[in-house]
């Protein structure tokens, strides 16, 4: 698999085991979230997120060691108050983000098995990642996460899903989805939200004439 490298773009995605549930009550979506934040904040950039009954899409970017020093030192103490995953600063010992993926994905598998009283994986096989170099595919790929409740039929538009970061952008609610850089990829708020709605009629019009084109 191809390694992370830092400075880039990444879509990180996978599903439940035997296409299993991985969310099971509203909880579970909240639980992932929170610890996906502690694991993964202090190593990555989140551009946006979607989590689905059996499935989860993120559109990430990895920090540079640099970039980890200097949120370290900006955040010192909500790293020694246990917010974060880890006491060192990276100037020491930088994040690996493979490594912090895996801590998120055991932590919150832990958490699901012994609530549920079940033994083994709950996600099948490693994490998916695909390297995205390219800023028009970066917009693509934020309005393809957020469309997959309407895709998959669980709501009609984008604001009535409570399980991705679409509201984020479009409300005041606190988050730790670089709001900036993806505002700037879409050249505005209300482009982003008139590619959002484009990208939906669009995919809506290919259905209808037999068409794919995700």
């Amino acid at each position: 698999m191809e390694k992370f490298e830092e400075g880039n773009f990444y879509h990180i995605y996978n599903r439940g085991a035997n296409r299993g549930n991985i969310f099971f009550v509203h909880n579970d979506y909240e639980t992932f979230l929170r610890r996906f934040f502690y694991y993964l904040y202090p190593s990555v950039q989140t551009l946006c997120w979607c989590l689905m009954r059996n499935h989860y899409h993120a559109l990430i970017r990895l920090r540079t060691t640099s970039e980890q020093v200097m949120l370290y030192e900006s955040l010192m103490d909500s790293f020694r108050s246990d917010r974060f995953h880890g006491e060192l600063s990276p100037e020491i010992k930088p994040y690996v983000v493979s490594r912090q993926l895996a801590h998120f994905l055991n932590s919150y598998t832990r958490f699901v098995n012994q609530k549920l009283n079940r033994k083994g994986t709950l996600v099948e096989g490693p994490l998916k990642r695909i390297k995205i170099g390219d800023d028009d595919y970066l917009t693509h790929l934020v309005c393809y996460i957020h469309r997959n409740p309407i895709h998959h039929g669980l709501v009609q538009n984008y604001m009535e899903y409570p399980y991705s970061s679409y509201t984020d952008f479009i409300t005041d609610k606190n988050s730790f989805v670089v709001k900036n850089i993806v505002i700037d990829l879409f050249g505005g708020i209300q482009n982003f939200v008139h590619a959002h709605d484009e990208f939906r009629l669009k995919i809506e019009m290919s259905s209808r004439n037999g068409l794919y084109l995700e």
